[in-house]
């Protein structure tokens, strides 16, 4: 890309459009499953500014939005088709009844999307739809500056990255959170890109890898006893009741994940995962019918996946922990391999980010700290299936203006670097 298309788009950056779209899109509610309202905003959005919306969606009010610039060129050498998508999912929306079983009483209230002095706070902000806003503005730059892109750069707005997952009683779609997110949309959505961005915040820096994830359930076994005839002497090993052997269940998980964190850190040139372990949720017995006890509870542990860790071999080690014990069964319930780009195929995408960086922001390319690839994004999906992804954005927390505008000059610079542009674009020299 030439000096003039970069002075181009710095021209046109637009930093009160950007203000209007980031408040506007992240004011919207879009809790985990319930992303319509904010989808339709984009799809708005998108076709006012000429990006040819369409919707895929595994269900109708699910769905994801994607627009397209460029492709006028596809045959071109050097053009290739970039795909940046974003999540409309937040956290949160639980009903009350569930809530107050994983949100304390006391806990503060959520900050509200505003922005004071340059500086924005909410969550969907930071995840995800601030970033998403950049990368919109960045394709309406390159359109206002006359830019034609050889190749596509595809742009799109998913549910279901944050979660949930359908687990024992909670199922089907409403509670499904990643089978309708990228994973549907890189199955049927029309889009084979040769480069993936998954836009979200990064401090600017960048890693092609991914954590995945694998809940197990660990069911504790043992006998009704009538508190009538409940002996209080028992010891805690063996107890009759399993709700006394979480104790050193717990304990023995709690001993065993640093080492699990130690053993299973994977670092490649750009970015370091690091496989953590917590335990999540616990049930057992029924409070409204209490007086026999219980004969089972069961404990919920989440434990992170790299791109090269198998779900069996950590299963085989949870179940080498739990020996001895007492009776008990182990099941994975949920799971989510990690991904990691191929050295030599992302290089192309690393080299444009690269490029970017420097002209705008005039510095190097930066490897993002180990927890941005310790979690899973959906760069993962496509990274598993050979398509040579990234994450890499703004800054994460409290982001300001500035920092927005930099990614829509970043993601602006980037798609053109990736698509190519045709010649009837470059200036006069």
């Amino acid at each position: 890309m030439t000096d003039a298309l970069g002075h181009r788009l710095d021209a046109l950056m637009d930093r009160e459009a950007l203000r209007r779209l980031v408040l506007e899109l992240c004011a919207i509610p879009a809790p985990q499953g319930q992303e319509q309202a904010a989808g339709a905003y984009v799809e708005r959005w998108m076709a006012r500014e000429g990006l040819r919306p369409r919707r895929v969606a595994a269900v109708p009010d699910r769905f994801h939005v994607v627009g397209c610039l460029g492709g006028h060129a596809p045959a071109q050498d050097g053009a290739r088709d970039l795909l940046i998508a974003a999540h409309l999912d937040t956290e949160g929306g639980l009903p009350a009844e569930e809530a107050r079983w994983c949100v304390p009483p006391d806990a503060a209230p959520e900050e509200p999307v505003a922005e004071r002095d340059g500086v924005f706070t909410g969550a969907a902000v930071a995840n995800d739809r601030g970033p998403m806003a950049c990368f919109l503005m960045a394709a309406t730059l390159i359109r206002a500056a006359g830019i034609r892109l050889a190749g596509r750069f595809h742009l799109a707005a998913c549910p279901g990255e944050i979660g949930p997952d359908p687990i024992d009683g909670h199922q089907g779609v409403a509670r499904s959170g990643k089978d309708v997110g990228a994973a549907y949309l890189l199955a049927n959505g029309g889009v084979a890109p040769d480069f993936m961005i998954a836009a979200e915040g990064t401090d600017f820096a960048v890693t092609t890898q991914g954590a995945g994830y694998a809940i197990f359930r660990i069911d504790l076994y043992g006998t009704q006893v009538f508190t009538p005839l409940f002996d209080a002497t028992r010891p805690l090993a063996g107890h009759p009741n399993p709700i006394y052997r979480l104790g050193e269940t717990i304990a023995r998980l709690h001993a065993w994940a640093p080492d699990f964190e130690r053993r299973h850190r994977y670092e490649t040139r750009w970015g370091t995962t690091i496989p953590k372990v917590q335990i999540g949720a616990v049930r057992g017995g029924l409070p409204h019918a209490i007086g026999g006890g219980t004969g089972v509870c069961a404990l919920y542990v989440e434990v992170g996946l790299s791109a090269v860790d198998r779900v069996q071999d950590v299963r085989r080690e949870i179940a080498a922990v739990l020996e001895g014990t007492g009776p008990h069964d182990l099941t994975c319930v949920a799971y989510r391999q990690g991904g990691v780009a191929d050295e030599a195929a992302v290089a192309p995408l690393l080299d444009a980010i690269a490029t970017a960086s420097q002209g705008v922001c005039g510095t190097g390319l930066a490897v993002a700290d180990p927890v941005y690839a310790s979690m899973w994004r959906d760069h993962n999906v496509f990274n598993r299936a050979g398509i040579p992804s990234a994450t890499f954005g703004p800054r994460r927390w409290r982001p300001t203006l500035d920092d927005f505008a930099t990614a829509t000059l970043l993601y602006a610079r980037i798609a053109i670097a990736i698509c190519g542009v045709t010649p009837d674009t470059e200036p006069a020299r």
